[in-house]
């Protein structure tokens, strides 16, 4: 017999685990996407890297540390190397594969997956991108809560993140459709999920900002908005405020002619308490010997918000 709503609500339930709180929860789905280039793999590395390093997420967001398995179905390997061979001290537990598996449907695929989650057992899962994961329509609505349930079937304990791309502009400027339903495909890849992030360029005149979007959540409150800062070099990300940029331009344009930036960099997070990560990634678009004017923290940064 089905209980009545007062013992249902009496009924102790373990609370939600997260990889990264709130945005990966353990034993879902989170569903990235963004247009191509926007900087959805950044995004990803970083979010794998502070699992596996056990570091909050933008200094804010708690992790549970764990492997981290990175499924890379997109790009050639030798650029991705390129591109990670760029990051920091990049942690022992951040497992990366490149699978030539591609139709999660068929068993071959499926038993490679679950070989791979045996011997890597993995905290969080990151598949990029989700379109190399099937054939067909992807415009079927029955067809994410299929991917969905074998992928939770294949990583049952993980965190389970897949990306995929924005769709095509339509090119009216009439267009009034929803941003928080850009992807491709159908809307029930979003509707299946247990978390939405949506990955925006955010406007402006600092080169490199992005936005990213908590769409949708089952599992917590969504979060508001955040600015994002990526670096020069197309592989770190760090939280962006105007008055963190000014900050650290306050006291950069002060350093001794000829200190070396990564002196300057040391000497800018001892003075302000911020992490060398965040920094660098501030400083990352500036050559050594760059004269500059502290920016005025009066001036806002103009982002084109979705919420106005």
């Amino acid at each position: 017999m089905s209980p009545r709503l007062p013992d249902f609500l009496a009924q102790p339930f373990s609370p939600i685990q997260f990889a990264i709180q709130p945005y990966v929860p353990l034993g879902g789905i989170t569903f990235l996407y963004g247009k191509t280039r926007v900087g959805k793999s950044p995004l990803t590395w970083e979010m794998g890297r502070c699992v596996a390093a056990g570091e909050p997420f933008l200094g804010l967001y708690p992790v549970t540390q764990g492997r981290v398995l990175y499924c890379d179905l997109d790009t050639a390997p030798a650029l991705v190397q390129t591109r990670l061979a760029l990051i920091d001290s990049p942690p022992a537990d951040f497992f990366i594969e490149f699978p030539g598996v591609r139709n999660l449907m068929q068993a071959a695929t499926q038993d490679y997956f679950k070989k791979l989650y045996a011997e890597v057992q993995p905290t969080f899962v990151i598949l990029n991108t989700l379109r190399k994961l099937y054939s067909g329509d992807e415009k079927d609505a029955s067809l994410p809560s299929r991917i969905y349930a074998i992928l939770l079937t294949l990583f049952p304990s993980a965190a389970v993140m897949v990306v995929h791309h924005d769709k095509k502009s339509s090119g009216n400027p009439e267009d009034t459709s929803d941003p928080d339903e850009a992807f491709s495909g159908h809307m029930a890849w979003l509707n299946d999920c247990q978390v939405g992030l949506h990955l925006t360029p955010a406007g402006g005149h600092v080169p490199g900002l992005l936005r990213l979007w908590h769409s949708k959540s089952q599992v917590s409150s969504e979060e508001p908005p955040h600015t994002l800062q990526l670096s020069q070099n197309g592989t770190q990300l760090a939280l962006y405020t105007a008055q963190k940029a000014t900050a650290v331009m306050s006291v950069y344009v002060q350093c001794p002619i000829g200190m070396s930036k990564t002196d300057k960099v040391r000497l800018i997070s001892q003075q302000l308490g911020f992490s060398e990560r965040s920094v660098w990634t501030y400083l990352s678009r500036l050559p050594d010997e760059t004269p500059l004017q502290p920016l005025q923290s009066e001036t806002p940064i103009i982002c084109k918000d979705r919420l106005q």
